[in-house]
Parts: structure tokens; sequence; C-alpha cells
């Protein structure tokens, strides 16, 4: 595993086609932590910046008939050409999602992101997922067991993440199975979102697929379990701006983070260090 400097070093450029709902906080959270964002939706500027980005965020959130063509257009120019991440959020709820999430996977996009119950959803495995949030029944040992066999059906050419209460890395040769975090990151808008963009600045920043995956994970959940440290009252709204400004803060005060990530490799406890693994 390489470690990734956040903030980011070349400051990459992401164009960044996402959820109306947190668009300002995607935006803002890729400042924060180096990258640059750019958010359009207009098919007429798309040839232009192909030539200018160093990946591609496309999330069907807030999913319309113009979205949707716009989020087509954007996949045919970069598949292929610069790194992909599809946050497949609505699936689980929505066949018009679903099909349009299946639509890109089938070009091989470079990773494939969605709650646990989303990804379920996309394995054709019973969700009890309601709208956009996942449900803890589907969350069992069991259940993750058999989502992670699922995934492993799935073409290998794109890597997989499902997240919760741990989060599941399906890479072609490795399982992950993450285990930071704190519940509050799942009590409001724009977590998995936050999420997704980091996957799409780490890749821009020229990480391997794989090790984007790990990293943004895990940047993001203990950046979380450093602001519930932090925080005075028991108030979300405090948690969140807490949240919020530590992900341009832990890569700056905590040169080893990297070493605070919990979980497994291949059911192997993870030791990190600067060396490969």
């Amino acid at each position: 595993m390489k470690k990734i400097t956040i903030p980011l070093q070349t400051a990459p450029l992401i164009h960044c086609i996402t959820n109306a709902i947190s668009v300002e906080t995607v935006a803002n959270a890729l400042l924060y932590i180096g990258a640059k964002p750019i958010m359009t939706e207009d098919i007429r500027a798309f040839n232009d910046l192909a030539l200018q980005t160093n990946s591609l965020l496309l999330n069907l959130g807030s999913l319309s008939l113009d979205k949707e063509k716009s989020i087509l257009a954007a996949s045919k120019l970069a598949i292929g050409k610069e790194p992909v991440v599809l946050d497949v959020v609505g699936i689980a709820s929505a066949k018009s999602a679903m099909k349009v999430a299946k639509k890109i996977i089938a070009d091989q996009p470079t990773i494939v992101r969605g709650n646990i119950s989303e990804m379920r959803a996309l394995c054709d495995l019973q969700t009890h997922g309601r709208g956009v949030d996942g449900s803890l029944l589907d969350q069992t040992d069991e259940e993750l067991i058999n989502l992670i066999t699922a995934l492993k059906q799935l073409p290998q050419e794109s890597i997989y993440v499902a997240t919760g209460t741990k989060d599941i890395v399906v890479a072609r040769n490795n399982v992950w199975v993450l285990s930071n975090g704190v519940p509050e990151l799942d009590r409001f808008t724009g977590s998995g979102d936050t999420l997704s963009g980091l996957l799409a600045a780490l890749l821009g920043e020229g990480a391997s697929p794989e090790d984007a995956a790990i990293q943004a994970i895990s940047y993001l959940n203990i950046a979380g379990e450093t602001a519930k440290s932090k925080t005075v009252t028991s108030g979300i709204a405090e948690f969140r701006q807490l949240f919020l400004n530590e992900l341009s803060l832990l890569g700056v005060e905590d040169s080893d983070w990297i070493n605070k990530i919990r979980g497994t490799k291949n059911d192997e406890t993870i030791i990190f260090s600067d060396s490969e693994i």
C-alpha cells in the first residue's frame, strides 16, 4: 500500500456530476484535501473539460432525464481515458437509477460505490434499504459475506466499494473489510457523496484504484472519529462542521493517520506502514 499524501500535491481537477442536495459540500471537501472541483452538467462543455480534468465523478442522486443524458455523455467521453467513479445512490429504490447504473458499469468504470443495501441491489440480492438509506438488516456478518461473494462475480475490471457500519472493498485479488468511522457520519446528508468525491480526487492524483479506495474511505472515517473526539455537545450540526473542518486538517496535523486504519485484508488483520503490504 503506497501512502497518498493529503493535502494532494498535484491539485487534480475533478469533474463532478453529483447529487444536487450535496453539491456544495462535495465541492468544498475536494478543496479541503487539495483537489480542484468543477461542477457542471452542461453537455456542451464536456469535450473541453475532458482535455483538462484528471478524473470524473458520476453520482446518480437527484436523477432526472436531463441529468441522465449528462451522466451518460460524460461517461462515454471518459471511460478508458481517465478514472471514473460511479456512485449508485438510489438504485435500491428506483428502477430508473438502476438502469443508468448498469449502462455505465458495462463500460467498466474505475470504482463503483454505494451503501451496502445499494450494492446488494446491484448484485440482485434481497435488500432492506429504503429510499437512499442503507439498512442494518443488510449488514449482519452473514449478509456481508453474501455480498462479498456476489461482488466477486461482477466484472473485476472495476473495484467495488460498499459502505456501512463496516466498509467493504472488493478488488480483483483482495477483499478489504474496514472498521473505522462513527455513527454520526450517517446522520447528515452528503457523507456518502463526499466519499465518492474523495475517491475521484485520489484517483485524479494518480493513486492506484485499490489504494485510492482504501485510503479515501479511511481518511473520511478517521476524520469523523477525530471530529467526534472534539465535539462539546451531542448536536449533529456541530459534529458535521467539525468533520468537514477535519478533512482539511487531518493530513496536515497527523502525518501518521494511515496507521489508524482498522480492518482486515483477505481475513488477515491489516497493519499499515510506509512499505507495501
